[in-house]
């Protein structure tokens, strides 16, 4: 079957994160020199100004770098202006790539950011600045925190990062590729009812009010996100569909990337 879904030219990198928490550092470090700046729009910062990054050999095209490379002025409204901006970078984008202060404890903030990108359905790379600071104890304490606090994206790929040396921008570039590629991800209609008739049959949903709903059939509807459809027998509770959720993404990877799984309930009708 011909792909009509290809994506046209560089593919679009969102780089977020609060306010100071090293975005044009880590911009300027990326680009070296070797940027491009695409569709400037004479002369204020308002306007979106993208560039283009060559990164593992191939061009990127970076959002609204002029939204981080201006500093923030703190006054008040500076933080919803800031957000605003975040979310139409996001619209523009496929990936998101929050930057968080690994030297702080998470904030509102960051954990605000990280849910702008999954509910705009992108996918996520979650990077730690100034990992390379930090001693032993106070990473292991970290990864730790970081799964309580990531509870909601656990798909979300992490990576460390140096905005002021460039520790590990190729490992950037890899989860950037994964992440991507998770996103883009269709598993045939066959293969994906097969794998849920597997998963039912070992794991059927709870009996209630004397019903049990059985999955009928089911097909992914779209890829960026990946977007599934479920016809049911009855309504399949939040639970499950979280289970059922994780067992996709065991089998099929979807890493680094949201996944939606929707219902069409439909009644039996005996047949006349």
């Amino acid at each position: 079957a011909e792909n009509f879904d290809e994506v046209e030219g560089p593919r679009r990198v969102a780089l977020v994160g609060k306010p100071n928490v090293g975005k044009s550092s880590l911009l300027n470090k990326l680009a070296k020199e070797d940027r491009v700046v695409v569709d400037p729009v004479a002369g204020t910062t308002v306007d979106p100004v993208d560039e283009l990054i060559t990164l593992g050999e191939r061009e990127w095209r970076f959002i609204d770098t002029a939204g981080i490379r201006r500093k923030v002025r703190e006054a008040t409204g500076a933080e919803y202006y800031a957000s605003l901006r975040t979310a139409s970078a996001l619209e523009r984008a496929e990936v998101g790539v929050v930057l968080i202060d690994a030297s702080d404890p998470l904030a509102e903030q960051d954990l605000r950011i990280i849910s702008m990108v999954a509910d705009a359905g992108r996918a996520m790379v979650v990077a730690y600045n100034k990992w390379d600071l930090l001693d032993d104890e106070r990473r292991e304490m970290l990864e730790r925190e970081i799964d309580r606090q990531l509870i909601q994206v656990p798909w979300a790929l992490r990576v460390n990062v140096s905005a002021l040396t460039g520790w590990h921008v190729d490992r950037l570039v890899r989860a950037m590729d994964t992440a991507l590629e998770g996103w883009s991800t269709r598993v045939p209609t066959g293969k994906l009812n097969a794998f849920l008739g597997e998963v039912v049959s070992a794991h059927p949903h709870p009996v209630r009010g004397g019903k049990q709903p059985r999955i009928m059939f089911a097909t992914q509807a779209d890829t960026k996100p990946p977007r599934f459809v479920l016809f049911t027998s009855g309504f399949l509770e939040a639970s499950y569909r979280r289970f059922l959720e994780r067992r996709l993404r065991e089998a099929f990877g979807f890493e680094g990337t949201p996944i939606e799984l929707s219902m069409r309930v439909r009644e039996r009708r005996s047949r006349s």
